[in-house]
């Protein structure tokens, strides 16, 4: 595996990572809110919070199957390098617009809500604004390293 090749999947690591990291967090305000309101139903905020954090979800989950299946062997013809970087190119090639719109929607839903600054709530929306633009930075990087190496160069 080439030196560019493990940088794409150490990139595509953090990327699934952050991913992750940005769905729980987008919960996490949600939840915070509810917690905050006696009374209030979860069920009303269920379909929010899923457009908002499967597509971070799907992404990180088809990312590390990527990840894991690089180093498993492939058919005749085609070295795992190569297939897991296509495999990279089509995740995060298709998974980024659906995280943009998917995550900006469900914040934008959740700066919606009215809340106010000191609160718990409010403090994870503010922590979600900086989850939310590393997910979509990183997605974007792992997409642009993994356009650009080339699965038939040699080290």
């Amino acid at each position: 595996m080439t030196a560019r090749s493990r940088r794409l999947i150490r990139l595509s690591v953090f990327a699934a990572v952050l991913a992750t990291v940005a769905a729980a967090n987008l919960t996490l305000i949600y939840l915070l809110y509810l917690a905050g309101q006696p009374g209030s139903n979860i069920a009303r905020f269920v379909p929010i919070m899923a457009i908002g954090a499967l597509p971070f979800l799907v992404t990180a989950g088809l990312l590390a199957w990527a990840i894991v299946s690089a180093a498993s062997p492939v058919g005749e013809g085609q070295r795992p390098q190569q297939q897991a970087i296509g495999r990279l190119r089509m995740i995060t090639g298709f998974g980024l617009p659906f995280i943009i719109l998917g995550g900006l929607w469900s914040g934008l839903a959740a700066a919606s809500l009215g809340l106010e600054q000191g609160s718990a709530a409010g403090f994870a929306l503010t922590l979600y604004q900086f989850t939310f633009l590393a997910a979509v930075f990183i997605d974007t990087i792992t997409l642009v390293v993994a356009l650009r190496t080339h699965p038939s160069a040699q080290a």
